[in-house]
């Protein structure tokens, strides 16, 4: 051998030892017939992830889904010092995949994170006859600071590019009653109310679920494929699950909140799962209502409760009254004569009692002494506590069922439409103390009702902020209402950076479990005074307390991205619900819709009232425009009434709301919220088995709505429209074509298989 040759072959050797150990690693991929699933072995993210249903081969992921970490981690250092690492930081990177049973498990070891003693473990288990991936994770942290929250997995969809109406792809979130948002534009309004939240990272301190998010599940999808994401959590710990708007696309935001320091080993209680599905909206909520009705808290259905009145089951119209002011946010608010005390609106109620021809839930608004929702010095009602328990007396004597409502868990400090300064008195009563802190130690203040109204949120874990709510209940209950609906402005605690109430420094279990205790403790003061009176909630529900609510608020109250009935589509056979009079205020023929959503929604109709006992477009609207066609509105909600009782019951009260069977030939209106159909329709399954279609014609003209009907063989098909019964033996499939006049309400049974 040569022997310059034979003196450079050991670094020749070492070179090419380094050179092989420094090559890139192979990729983890795992495919199956519903997905193909690909890791970067050497950074530990996500490569891809692709829908291959029926044969497709369809990304669902943003172009720059590859950089992004599939961890980060939140750290509280003390104080205000937060700080987000991620899993793209740790000093060494293993990534492996093993196989169980029929089982693929990816598992992705991140040591030393941005040099910390925290290393983490992502566990990504794929089985073959599935089209989920489940994820979970392993934490051990030695850091002394505290978990602030995790975001696993890291998921971003792409904007859609030149997209239209049917070519956009949606998102499907769990805001309100549901949220259906599309197409995904730079521009588009994603993840809040009437706004969007934004993927940054003060966003990813605070969770919304179980909160102003009712769910845990989110979907995205095109014509061609989609993405599901939902958490199999019974116990509704704290998350972040919701829609973030970022440069370059819509994250998927998924986050946890363990309150954990010091904690050698941890491990996630649940799973995240992450899957794809073929199909819109509906077949993403088919998949997680498969799971959510097997969980404890639906255990018991509307028609099994045992405490449930009556009452709450038969025809029933809701009607509102404000007995100081228009709306909550004009001033000065007048005391309206008319409705002052209470007992004065009986002769307005009476005449609409008569027009429905039904009951009425009266609803008395504006009813607090010292202004508009102002709570704790609430009382004595206006007019008077004698006045207010006599309204209550006659209204029930009458067979209705009046309602008060409190605010939550907010202390409100000034409410300017009537000149309400109680800031004294919030720190006399150690208010400043108990409230809600920010991540950046300043204390939660919200401007509600377009800034007339000033609140803390308080701190569930202090005994102030329980004993207020619990004094409110008690004291609204001994006013005599039928349903106290306490919890307003949505049921969940708001997160807490206080270091001084009880509780970790950041958000994390503590707040579903003082919660759901004070929850408790809300319907035993009630029920201490009042046995039979009805818990109601403003919004949706978290699905958690679904068992601890007989009656909810609904917040149907447009079109477009708010006309996603998923809450109903999901636990319609677990709760009573109510339209909520919102967004109705364009005219009549806007206003004849909410009733349309509502009574194909399942819900009881609900209306608010102007001067005179007059039916308004809405309740945060003033008194200066023109008052609604009264006769109208009233004979559309009277026939709508009786259909869902008389004709539709089954299905619309006791009912499951299914994908719904296509409809055609009818044309949309936008009424400032997206359009939607002029006739509105839903597909309902009764307990024992029937299947119908419930319809709603809210225009000023006639409509021909065509029904596809699925399915085999000769079937007896009943069709009601207002009160016109036809029958029909069809061979289906088929399509049925529906003579609709203006203004009308129909069914169309399907004989059961």
């Amino acid at each position: 051998m040569n022997g310059r040759l034979k003196t450079l072959l050991p670094t020749i050797t070492l070179l090419l030892i380094f050179s092989l150990d420094t090559l890139a690693k192979n990729p983890i991929v795992v495919t199956n017939l519903s997905y193909r699933l690909v890791i970067n072995a050497d950074k530990g993210t996500i490569e891809s992830f692709r829908s291959t249903i029926s044969g497709g081969d369809n990304s669902l992921l943003a172009t720059s889904q590859p950089q992004l970490p599939i961890l980060k981690i939140g750290l509280l250092a003390g104080g205000t010092n937060f700080r987000t690492i991620s899993s793209l930081e740790a000093k060494k990177i293993t990534a492996f995949k093993s196989n169980k049973g029929n089982e693929e498990i990816i598992e992705i070891r991140f040591d030393s994170i941005a040099r910390l003693n925290l290393d983490a473990k992502v566990f990504i288990t794929c089985p073959q006859d599935k089209p989920f991936t489940y994820w979970n994770l392993e934490l051990s942290n030695r850091t002394g600071m505290w978990i602030s929250h995790i975001q696993l997995p890291v998921l971003k969809v792409p904007y859609d590019a030149n997209p239209t109406e049917e070519s956009g792809g949606k998102i499907l979130y769990s805001m309100a009653d549901g949220m259906l948002a599309g197409p995904l534009t730079p521009t588009m309004q994603i993840g809040a109310w009437l706004g969007s939240k934004y993927d940054t990272p003060e966003t990813w301190r605070t969770p919304n679920y179980p909160r102003e998010y009712t769910t845990q599940m989110m979907a995205y999808y095109n014509p061609s494929a989609g993405l599901y994401i939902a958490c199999d959590d019974p116990t509704g710990l704290p998350k972040l699950i919701a829609p973030l708007k970022a440069t370059d696309g819509i994250t998927m935001g998924v986050g946890h909140y363990p309150a954990i320091k010091n904690d050698v080993k941890y491990k996630l209680p649940y799973n995240i799962i992450i899957g794809t599905f073929r199909g819109d909206w509906y077949e993403a909520a088919d998949i997680y209502r498969s799971w959510a009705e097997k969980q404890p808290f639906c255990a018991t259905k509307l028609k099994d409760r045992e405490k449930l009145p009556d009452w709450l089951l038969k025809p029933l119209v809701g009607v509102a009254f404000p007995m100081r002011g228009q709306a909550d946010w004009d001033y000065p608010a007048a005391v309206n004569s008319e409705y002052t005390p209470a007992t004065n609106a009986l002769p307005y109620l009476e005449k609409l009692a008569t027009g429905f021809n039904a009951p009425l839930m009266p609803i008395v608004f504006n009813w607090e002494n010292k202004g508009p929702w102002v709570q704790p010095e609430a009382f004595p009602p206006l007019g008077g506590e004698a006045a207010m328990k006599s309204f209550m007396k006659q209204s029930k004597a009458k067979g209705w069922h009046p309602v008060l409502y409190g605010d939550a868990l907010n202390w409100v400090i000034e409410q300017k439409n009537t000149g309400y300064d109680g800031l004294a008195y919030f720190k006399k009563n150690g208010g400043d103390e108990a409230a809600c802190r920010n991540w950046d130690g300043s204390l939660y203040l919200y401007p509600g009702c377009r800034g007339t109204r000033m609140f803390h949120t308080m701190c569930i874990a202090t005994k102030t902020a329980r004993d207020m709510v619990l004094e409110m209940t008690r004291k609204i209950t001994q006013l005599g209402p039928d349903v106290v609906q306490q919890f307003d402005q949505i049921a969940g605690p708001v997160a807490c950076f206080d270091t001084t109430h009880g509780h970790s420094p950041v958000p994390g279990p503590w707040m579903t479990k003082d919660f759901k205790t004070l929850l408790r403790e809300h319907v035993q003061v009630a029920r201490k005074v009042n046995p039979e009176v009805v818990i109601a909630v403003e919004a949706s529900p978290p699905e958690i307390y679904l068992q601890d609510f007989e009656l909810w608020d609904a917040r149907t109250g447009g079109s477009g991205e708010m006309m996603c009935p998923l809450f109903q589509y999901l636990y319609h056979e677990y709760m009573v619900g109510h339209s909520g009079f919102l967004v109705n205020s364009v005219n009549d023929e806007a206003l004849r819709a909410s009733v349309a959503r509502a009574f194909v929604s399942g819900y009881f109709l609900n209306f608010t009232l102007r001067d005179k006992g007059q039916i308004h477009y809405e309740w945060d609207d003033l008194w200066d425009r023109a008052v609604p066609d009264q006769t109208a509105i009233i004979d559309w909600a009277r026939r709508a009434t009786a259909f869902r009782e008389n004709i539709a019951r089954d299905f619309l009260v006791f009912g499951k709301m299914q994908k719904p069977l296509k409809v055609t030939n009818v044309p949309k209106r936008d009424f400032g919220h997206g359009k939607e159909f002029l006739v509105h329709s839903t597909t309902w399954k009764a307990p024992d088995g029937r299947t119908a279609v419930a319809l709603a014609n809210y225009s000023d003209v006639a409509q021909k709505p065509r029904i596809e009907l699925e399915g085999t063989g000769n079937k007896k098909i009943k069709v009601q429209v207002d009160d016109k019964v036809v029958n029909y033996s069809l061979a289906l499939p088929a399509v049925l074509e529906l003579d609709m006049p203006s203004r009308s309400v129909g069914l169309v049974e399907i004989e059961k298989p």
